[in-house]
């Protein structure tokens, strides 16, 4: 039912589109009076994507992806920003030997800081006091169970503050600490830049590195069109790699243990 009234609406615009270009050039008599009239009616439903496009081709090439501003070697682990109680345990990022994060309880920080990683404790007993026990022990199919029955556990160590490192990941999908997330909004076109993610120095305030996104709705007829089977646009985008989700990570803090990436 749907898709006739799409039909409908298509072909009902072709019909009075014919009909306005033979009356302007019944009227005015030329070619050219004919060929506005006709352009006029193409760009009513696609003038944004005639826009839009070009400008979101641009921004890709230019904008989007990894931007590294300085790189550091041989780094083991790294600060990760506030993590929920309730989802521990946090596994390191692969090719990395630990992450750190400050706990939060009932959405607050506890103001405790923690150091997790992989251990094993049939291996490293004076490390085993410090496991996390998994949460599904009835489902030996979960990963971190299965791991737990192997011998294998992540530890959550407390640290001081001062023992945090001065290497520091930020995403805008777990916190709004990114300052000018929305770098470019042009609406009538629906394209967006965003900072999606940054790696700072800490110790100097400083950012090492960032990543952008290009966000674009293909225009509201493209748009429309997409959105018929989900009930939501498929919006395009480019400047993040999911084949390697830790793509900035990789490229600016480069892992000691290259190998295991």
């Amino acid at each position: 039912m749907i898709g006739l009234s799409i039909l409908a609406v298509v072909f009902g615009y072709i019909f009075l589109s014919k009909f306005i270009i033979s009356k302007t050039y019944e009227k005015f008599g030329t070619k050219k009076a004919k060929y506005i009239a006709t352009a006029i009616m193409v760009l009513i439903p696609t003038w944004d994507v005639i826009l839009g496009f070009p400008i979101y081709a641009y921004l890709c090439a230019t904008k989007a992806g990894v931007h590294i501003y300085k790189t550091v070697d041989n780094v083991e682990g790294f600060y990760v920003g506030e993590k929920d109680i309730a989802n521990q345990p946090y596994e390191p990022y692969k090719g990395y030997k630990y992450i750190e994060y400050q706990e939060v309880k009932d959405q607050k920080p506890t103001g405790k800081y923690y150091r997790s990683y992989w251990v094993n404790y049939f291996k490293d007993r004076s490390e085993s006091q410090y496991c996390v026990y998994p949460r599904y022990q009835n489902s030996p199919t979960h990963p971190y169970t299965k791991a737990f029955s192997e011998g294998k556990c992540i530890v959550k160590k407390e640290i001081s503050e001062g023992e945090v490192s001065r290497w520091s990941t930020v995403w805008n999908s777990n916190t709004n600490k990114i300052k000018n997330y929305y770098l470019v909004k042009i609406y009538g076109l629906g394209i967006s830049v965003k900072k999606v993610g940054q790696i700072q120095d800490r110790s100097v305030k400083k950012i090492l590195s960032e990543q952008f996104s290009v966000d674009w709705n293909k225009g509201w007829l493209l748009g429309f069109l997409s959105s018929i089977e989900t009930g939501h646009p498929k919006i395009k985008f480019c400047g993040i790699d999911y084949s390697n989700v830790f793509e900035l990570e990789h490229k600016t803090l480069k892992p000691k243990n290259k190998e295991e990436k």
